[in-house]
């Protein structure tokens, strides 16, 4: 299972943000192989072993949040602003959270080697859309707050306000994982 170095830069950017006193503090708890990824900065054009993501986004979170994992739903947030703004303006501008996550599901595989996503709207709400990302071999809940914290912000910028929010993690890779939004 592998990950677009994208996805690692943009915890390393989160880190470094918070001080050369935070990274240090983050490198020195992390395994010898993501320790090396963040020392030498990761490369967003490399794939990086899955396990590197989950050990970043966990040790991040122990180190400089409460390590309840909620600072990874602020690493996906601090993804979408950062990673999103500039050229792709435009699409927060124009869109809508049905057609940002209809951009974000078919760019999935650039970000991720492994599972599917797609989305899911509401016949009877269009302004209920249910994100899905099934086949992951090993769901961690890091990486599904990141999502989380990418789709919200994503919101957000798109100037749709966020009304309702359900939970469908689940750890059973046969069990796929959802985010259900609900927004005007």
């Amino acid at each position: 299972m592998q990950i677009s170095g994208h996805v690692i830069r943009s915890r390393y950017m989160f880190v470094r943000k918070a001080g050369d006193e935070a990274f240090e503090k983050v490198l020195a708890a992390l395994t010898p192989e993501a320790r090396k990824v963040m020392e030498t900065g990761p490369l967003e054009t490399v794939w990086y072993p899955y396990d590197v993501l989950i050990d970043i986004s966990v040790t991040v979170d122990r180190v400089l949040g409460q390590g309840d994992l909620q600072l990874c739903e602020e690493m996906g947030s601090f993804s979408c602003q950062h990673n999103l703004t500039g050229i792709y303006r435009v699409f927060f501008r124009f869109g809508n959270l049905n057609f940002l996550l209809d951009r974000a599901a078919k760019a999935y595989h650039s970000q991720y080697d492994f599972g599917s996503m797609r989305v899911i709207r509401d016949p009877e709400n269009k302004h209920k859309v249910t994100l899905e990302l099934a086949n992951v071999p090993r769901p961690h809940r890091a990486v599904y707050l990141a999502i989380k914290g990418w789709a919200i912000k994503a919101a957000e910028l798109s100037g749709s306000e966020m009304t309702g929010f359900t939970d469908g993690f689940s750890e059973d890779p046969e069990v796929p994982t959802t985010w259900i939004f609900e927004y005007i």
